[in-house]
């Protein structure tokens, strides 16, 4: 009876076979349990790695709008606040306008209303001796007020007198005769006179009422 092997090498090749046909053990006592491998390492930490970092940019991102939402809040109740005062402002500026508006109506109607006796004041200052009115009427309203003055003198020298003490004042424009005449009144020889006297407005610091507004 003839018997083949067919293990070269016999029952110690084929024993020897069968270890190298072993799988490399991984528990504790096989080559790896010196050291974990590091892909597995990284495999597992950078996920957690990474849901960590979104964790932490979901709550700054939520506490930070957080943080806006109260800011523009405020914001916006600061806007209103504002937008109300601003209403009020407003209100206050117009109503002040037409008041200073009707103020100044009244002031412009009353500007002349001291104009006359100012007027009359002065004639009556600028009056020499031996000089006497007869007639004083206004020809003109204000503001280009002419006041026709009537006289009598005792000489021409006086009138002359009185037309320049008229001119010399700060409320007098001009002062022009329209005519002189003797007459004979009592019998005592006078001279009649006729003079137009023309207002202008003096300057600020001579004036003596006080504005309406400051």
């Amino acid at each position: 009876m003839i018997e083949v092997n067919l293990h070269p090498g016999g029952a110690k090749g084929g024993a020897t076979a069968r270890r190298s046909l072993r799988l490399p053990s991984f528990g504790r006592g096989g080559p790896s349990a010196s050291g974990r491998d590091p892909w597995t390492i990284a495999a597992i930490a950078v996920p957690a790695v990474v849901l960590l970092a979104i964790g932490w940019m979901w709550f700054s991102a939520r506490s930070h709008r957080a943080e806006l939402n109260d800011r523009i809040a405020v914001a916006v109740e600061d806007s209103t606040r504002l937008s109300d005062l601003r209403l009020l402002s407003d209100s206050l500026i117009a109503r002040e306008a037409r008041i200073r508006q009707r103020l100044d109506l009244v002031q412009s109607l009353d500007g002349g209303r001291f104009v006359w006796p100012h007027v009359l004041d002065e004639i009556g200052r600028s009056l020499p001796a031996y000089t006497w009115l007869t007639l004083v009427r206004r020809e003109a309203p204000f503001p280009d007020l002419r006041i026709q003055v009537d006289g009598l003198a005792a000489n021409p020298l006086a009138i002359t007198r009185f037309v320049r003490n008229l001119e010399e004042s700060p409320y007098i424009a001009e002062a022009r005769i329209l005519g002189s005449q003797q007459q004979v009144i009592e019998n005592v020889a006078a001279q009649a006179f006729q003079l137009m006297v023309t207002y202008e407005v003096p300057p600020d610091e001579l004036l003596t009422f006080e504005p309406l507004v400051n």
